[in-house]
């Protein structure tokens, strides 16, 4: 029950698409979202500030940990290049699937999560840049009803120190960031037929920005 409870919170976080430091719903309203006990839920949320995924911050509540699980940073390691490589395969399926279910609370999320893109794509600053733009895929992921990418992105998103080796001037990131902000446009329009060459365009231009599609884990 409570393994059940703590996938269920971290599929919440990605599915409301929550970054480091974002506030969780309180723990009633977890409970009712989730349908457990707020015994349990507590018993979860425990468990995940253990392991870095959650902050507990007294009377305040919970927010959105900085750190990420070891076990998800063993489970990706020295596959994170594969990983990505899996994304760029399904992106595009999952592109129309997130279309046809793009509700408006569905789009604002994904709003939110390309508005947070644009401002480290114009502070340069390709860890964040790559984290963020896997976060949207995290929220489509949630969007499109795909457990298996959602996993997958989620885990991808939350590994630390990823090295990058980005070519990140000021033609190559307008480009990448015009074609990602088109398929924000064909999502939020319902528009499945635009946001399947988008969505594996977009992915293409993210991979070579980021250094030809490597994102290796960062060694000491």
């Amino acid at each position: 029950m409570a393994k059940a409870c703590t996938d269920s919170i971290l599929d919440l976080i990605a599915g409301l698409g929550l970054g480091a430091g974002d506030r969780l719903p309180g723990e009633r309203e977890l409970a009712r979202r989730l349908g457990f006990s707020r015994t349990t839920v507590r018993e979860s949320l425990v468990a995940l500030a253990a392991r870095g995924r959650v902050e507990v911050r007294g009377r305040s509540g919970c927010y959105v940990g900085t750190h990420a699980d070891a076990e998800a940073e063993s489970a990706l390691h020295a596959d994170t290049a594969a990983a990505l490589d899996a994304l760029r395969a399904l992106g595009p399926h999952l592109a129309a699937r997130a279309a046809h279910r793009c509700t408006p609370e569905a789009a604002r999320r994904l709003e939110t999560v390309t508005a947070r893109l644009g401002r480290f794509l114009v502070n340069r600053d390709p860890a964040q840049t790559a984290r963020e733009y896997l976060t949207f895929f995290v929220v489509l992921a949630g969007v499109a009803g795909n457990p298996f990418l959602s996993l997958l992105a989620r885990e991808l998103a939350q590994v630390q120190g990823l090295a990058v080796r980005p070519t990140m001037d000021k033609a190559v990131v307008e480009s990448f960031f015009a074609l990602h902000v088109s398929l924000l446009q064909a999502l939020q329009a319902r528009d499945a037929r635009r946001a399947v060459p988008l969505a594996a365009h977009g992915l293409d231009a993210f991979a070579a920005m980021m250094g030809g599609g490597e994102l290796r884990e960062a060694v000491a």
